[in-house]
């Protein structure tokens, strides 16, 4: 029996708008900070728009990095359970097992391919149990999976780049906002699938229970349905 992944799919689209958004908002304010003469000067000597720039950029990073965190916790819950169905379909053999859904993140170089693989085969075969065919190829998968590897690569990159001294630096404007750009179009394209795999899974349900509408309904055990077995009261 498939389980209801909706809520799941809205929380996690919840998600990542919100850290889209946050990681546009942190390569506005960093582009404006690099401008800013007496950025990495004391708070004291700090000019008024400066010290509201500075503020609102230590607000959005805390944010921006708290939404990461919460991405990943949302999308692993979302795809578990999308995989977990499949399992439930009948015609439809998944690769590998539901645990991998989420176990596949944390294991080295297997986090590098089994994720992608097992988004595809949620995209592809969702379709294939709704409509009988893939309506939707899975073309959008490659960019999303690309630039998830190349976001891997520039955090690594930009982590070295930022100073290791108190306050935010020159360096470490640039270094975040490289990091805030990939993690943007990352972003955007997760929300982007996952609206788009509820959409799939939102039709197959409907089939389902279409499907189910069709079937004789069958009347528990303990229900007699012989009316010998009555016995009238007395008095009729």
């Amino acid at each position: 029996m498939l389980r209801n992944n909706q809520d799941r799919a809205r929380r996690a689209r919840l998600v990542f708008l919100l850290l889209t958004l946050l990681a546009g908002g942190l390569v506005v304010l960093s582009l404006v900070a690099q401008h800013l003469p007496d950025w990495e000067t004391d708070a004291d000597h700090m000019s008024a728009t400066t010290a509201i720039i500075s503020f609102l950029y230590g607000l959005t990073l805390i944010g921006y990095f708290a939404c990461i965190v919460a991405s990943y916790v949302v999308l692993i819950m979302w795809l578990r359970r999308a995989y977990y169905n499949l399992h439930q379909l009948p015609g439809i053999r998944p690769e590998f097992s539901e645990g991998w859904a989420a176990g596949a993140w944390f294991v080295p170089f297997l986090n590098f391919v089994r994720p992608y693989t097992i988004m595809r085969e949620v995209w592809q075969d969702t379709q294939r149990a709704a409509w009988g065919r893939l309506v939707v190829p899975a073309t959008v998968l490659g960019w999303w999976w690309a630039a998830f590897l190349l976001k891997m690569i520039i955090s690594r990159v930009t982590t070295k780049m930022g100073s290791s001294g108190s306050g935010i630096t020159q360096a470490d404007l640039l270094a975040f906002m490289i990091d805030a750009g990939a993690q943007l179009i990352t972003a955007g394209l997760t929300w982007y699938i996952i609206g788009r795999v509820a959409t799939f899974e939102e039709e197959l349900a409907g089939r389902e229970q279409v499907a189910q509408l069709g079937q004789p309904i069958v009347l528990p055990v303990s229900h007699p349905t012989d009316q010998s077995a009555y016995q009238l009261e007395e008095g009729y």
